[in-house]
This record gives structure tokens, sequence and C-alpha cells, in this order.
């Protein structure tokens, strides 16, 4: 019994260090008012809006059932540290066919493209999942990878 809980601890572990390597921060954007004029350097006109089709990114809870269930399985085989190495094989095994099978059952989703002709003359552009409210003309500021009218 104690075997199992060992097993089922380490399958755990490595469910979770697999979700947390998934996690990406995106880059922050930072508004610089520059100068005496305090003119924003992420501020912009709207150029283009779009509404796309993004894929859902899968949900974690595949990866982990996949991870435990493929973990138990190896658990099944071999002895002592052969039945050890089955048992993290079937974990990592269950876990990547798991996420792979929650990324095929997402279907897509609707995100918005806004492009932004930036005061110094760049064009930016920025894909978020709500909708901004804009119309091309409208005047902008990106802050944290959104668009906001101002």
């Amino acid at each position: 019994m104690q075997t199992l809980l060992r097993h089922l601890a380490v399958v755990g572990l490595i469910s979770v260090l697999g979700l947390l390597s998934a996690c990406e921060t995106p880059p922050q954007r930072q508004v610089v008012y520059s100068g005496s004029s305090n003119r924003c350097e992420q501020c912009g006109v709207v150029s283009d809006v779009r509404q796309i089709q993004t894929q859902k990114g899968s949900s974690p809870l595949g990866m982990v059932i996949g991870g435990i269930a493929g973990g138990v399985l190896g658990n099944q085989v071999g002895g002592g540290s052969g039945r050890t190495l089955a048992t993290v094989a079937g974990a990592v095994a269950g876990g990547a066919i798991g996420n792979q099978v929650g990324k095929n059952n997402s279907g897509p989703d609707v995100a918005w493209q806004v492009t932004v002709k930036l005061d110094d003359g760049r064009y930016a552009t920025v894909t978020q999942a709500a909708d901004p409210q804009v119309r091309p003309g409208d005047y902008v500021q990106i802050r944290d990878n959104l668009v906001y009218r101002l």
C-alpha cells in the first residue's frame, strides 16, 4: 500500500511539474511618457480591427488524469526498481497522451486582432480575447498587451 502511495506521489509530482512547465507569462509592455511633451510611447490610432479564430488551449485536466492513469498502469509492471521506472514512464506517457487528447477536443475560439499605428510611426498588433470595443480611427493605448480607448 505504501509503495502505491509513493508511486502516486511521484505521478502527481510529475504531473504538476508538467503543468508548471507549460505556463508562460507574456512579456509586459510598459507605457513610458517621454520629455515635456507628455507623449505616450504605446499610444496611437487604430488602423485595423479583425475578429479571428484561435485554437483554445488544452485543459490541464487531461494531462493530470492521463498521468495518474499511466502511473497506475505502469505500477502494475515489473518489480523493484523496474516497477518504479515503469510507473514514472507510464505517468509521463499518460500525461503526454492526455494532454494531446485535450488539445484535440478543444475547438476554435474567437479573438480580436487590433493593429495600431503608434505615434512614433511604428505599427503594433495586439491579439486579445475580449472585444476591445474600438474602431479604425480611434485613439488608443496599449497596456499589458491589451488595447484601451483613450
